[in-house]
């Protein structure tokens, strides 16, 4: 009876113990960062109004590593009323309806990203590229 008294503390025992602590280098970490691209700083893809056609803007990112893009995560949001009581965020690809005059369509904003480089695309369902997208903040959150 002893024994098994003996065995059973020994298994609750070995049970209870937590594992290593891992290096603060290989603890999750995460940075967040943001950006604006203003209204002149969309560039077009494509010809103006031709099917197809969507803007988008590059941004240097030294932070995205190839460690973050192999083993991490990132996401994108667009920055709704940025730095206002009432700024919220967007969670991308995101899709929203529009209208205007009477005329309806909707606006696709999505992200793309490799190491050192994230690229925010914004794109209309009636391709009508001849006017700019407005000024736009974006956030982007790294986990790794």
């Amino acid at each position: 009876m002893k024994k098994i008294l003996a065995a059973w503390l020994t298994l609750i025992f070995l049970c209870a113990c937590e594992g290593p602590v891992r290096p603060p280098e290989e603890q999750t970490q995460w940075k967040s960062v943001y950006y604006t691209v203003k209204e002149a700083d969309w560039r077009l893809v494509g010809r103006p109004d031709a099917l197809n056609s969507f803007y988008q803007y590059s941004f240097e990112e030294p932070s995205l590593t190839d460690f973050i893009y192999e083993e991490g995560v990132v996401m994108g949001y667009e920055v709704a009323n940025y730095g206002t009581r009432d700024e919220l965020l967007r969670p991308l690809p995101d899709t929203w309806p529009v209208g205007e005059d009477g005329m309806f369509w909707t606006e696709s904003v999505s992200f793309e990203y490799k190491p050192g480089l994230v690229t925010f695309c914004i794109g209309y369902s009636d391709f009508a590229t001849s006017v700019r997208p407005l000024t736009k903040t974006f956030k982007l959150m790294m986990i790794w």
